[in-house]
């Protein structure tokens, strides 16, 4: 078969991002495309009916944007992302919109149709640009809006029928995620939801040293992180009196420190028990470089590799998707 300008298309419809991409047989992503959903402000997220909403509009969108490189390119196949994770009973309506527009384009267009996770798809698209030695068997942390996980990833047959690993959750909070903490006092100081972007860049431009950290809940490798929301609230009443007044480059950098802290805890606990020593991080959370310099820094005191991604990657997207449907279509 002549692969010149044979592609795949990957579609991943998340929570929060409508994404589209595209993946030679070279392995060159020629497509990236995102779309966030809007969110009204003072909001703290979106209901699953309005994103679904929101996703339907966007693949329209979308689609006239991939008629430019249909004219040049042959799509062979299309995987889609169909429910959060690889297990039993796992389901999400947003991801319905995608799986369906992919189901109906494979028809239509004559081209094969394959199915995969949320999660596969974040983990693939990390791998795609990292240096990991061991890419079947290793630990992917997903830290997100909604999500903080850390998964004991074990890459799986071909003919696997549930999917292309097997994850299992062996760490993560019992609680509340990075991502709501981190949205919740970025609200409070009156940001544009998602925070993300900006308690990063406030943690980043604080060059005070945290005099003392927030308490931090972690056991044998689970966080109870609610408490801290708590700290938080506390420790702006009794130095500053109100959000108003907050030093909010210091206030973010606690809380970033207190969460990498955290984190860092029970990865090390969870490595040494399952002796694997690389760590992929992928999830929105994951793009912080407050997070990724703090937590590789004490992860390597530990003898550990952690592999941080480029936002475009780590950040919802559909290249883990392509990647999938390129590796299931060359393996008939």
């Amino acid at each position: 078969m002549k692969t010149k300008n044979n592609i795949v298309i990957g579609i991943d419809t998340s929570c929060y991002t409508t994404s589209i991409a595209a993946i030679s047989f070279d392995r060159d992503i020629i497509l990236n495309e995102k779309i966030m959903l809007k969110v009204k402000k003072d909001s703290k997220g979106l209901r699953q009916s309005e994103a679904v909403f929101q996703h339907v509009n966007n693949l329209g969108y979308i689609s006239d944007q991939l008629n430019k490189i249909l004219e040049e390119c042959n799509v062979v196949a299309i995987c889609a992302s169909s429910r959060p994770r690889p297990i039993e009973n796992s389901y999400m309506p947003v991801f319905t919109v995608g799986h369906n527009f992919a189901k109906l384009y494979s028809t239509i267009s004559g081209s094969k149709f394959y199915e995969t996770t949320h999660q596969e798809n974040h983990i693939e698209s990390v791998i795609l640009n990292s240096r990991i030695k061991n890419t079947k068997r290793f630990l992917s942390v997903h830290i997100s809006g909604g999500t903080t996980e850390i998964l004991l990833s074990e890459k799986l047959s071909e003919n696997s029928v549930n999917g292309d690993y097997n994850i299992e959750i062996v760490g993560g909070t019992r609680d509340v995620s990075f991502g709501q903490l981190i949205d919740r006092l970025g609200v409070e100081f009156g940001y544009e939801f998602p925070c993300g972007k900006y308690i990063d860049e406030n943690s980043l431009n604080c060059h005070l040293n945290i005099d003392k950290g927030l308490k931090t809940s972690v056991k044998d490798g689970y966080m109870n992180l609610s408490g801290i929301e708590n700290q938080i609230n506390k420790f702006i009443k009794e130095k500053y009196k109100d959000i108003e007044s907050a030093d909010k480059n210091y206030v973010s950098k606690l809380l970033m420190d207190t969460l990498s802290r955290s984190l860092s805890k029970s990865l090390i606990y969870i490595c040494e028990k399952y002796e694997v020593y690389e760590v992929l991080f992928a999830g929105g959370v994951s793009a912080s470089k407050y997070l990724s310099k703090s937590i590789t820094e004490k992860l390597s005191e530990n003898g550990i590799k952690a592999y941080f991604s480029e936002p475009k990657y780590s950040t919802d997207n559909a290249v883990g998707c392509a990647i999938i449907g390129l590796n299931k279509f060359l393996g008939e």
